[in-house]
């Protein structure tokens, strides 16, 4: 049986305010030091897998919808960014 470990990186959970119970966890799993896992919590999502005309290869792609408040949190904006 193959034992789970994961290491936090980064992470934040809102209890409060605005966007209760919404949040994200960055971290490592196992001895994957190729890799970090990104675990969002409570944000609304549509998942596909998309086949491109150029070749047969199902493509996997999620859209997260993100209030402006967590992707500045996750630093995948800035002010600047939604300011304009």
């Amino acid at each position: 049986m193959e034992m789970s470990i994961k290491r936090t990186i980064r992470g934040e959970f809102e209890e409060h305010g605005e966007h209760p119970g919404i949040g994200f966890q960055i971290y490592e799993r196992g001895f994957d030091r190729e890799n970090v896992y990104l675990e969002l919590e409570g944000f609304s999502f549509e998942a596909a897998c998309l086949t491109r005309e150029d070749n047969l290869a199902n493509i996997p792609r999620v859209v997260i919808e993100l209030p402006n408040e967590w992707a500045k949190k996750l630093k995948l904006i800035t002010n600047m960014d939604v300011d304009k």
